[in-house]
């Protein structure tokens, strides 16, 4: 599944590097990352965010990333 399609399934919206869904809660707050890029939005919560500010910054594509290891 490529990741505009994992980001927003059915109206819900889920993290494209670790698949966490966005909450209502998280909806409220500025953790979570849009991307758009080639007419599609993705969207990046906010751990992977952090984790991943490098590649967002500078335009490098997100790869997953366990954050069990990193926490």
């Amino acid at each position: 599944m490529d990741s505009s399609a994992r980001s927003a399934t059915a109206g819900h919206v889920f993290c494209t590097v670790c698949s966490g869904p966005r909450t209502k809660r998280d909806e409220q707050g500025l953790a979570w990352s849009s991307h758009h890029v080639g007419g599609s939005v993705s969207w990046v919560c906010g751990p992977c965010t952090r984790a991943h500010i490098f590649e967002i910054e500078t335009g490098q594509p997100l790869t997953p990333l366990d954050l069990r290891q990193t926490a």
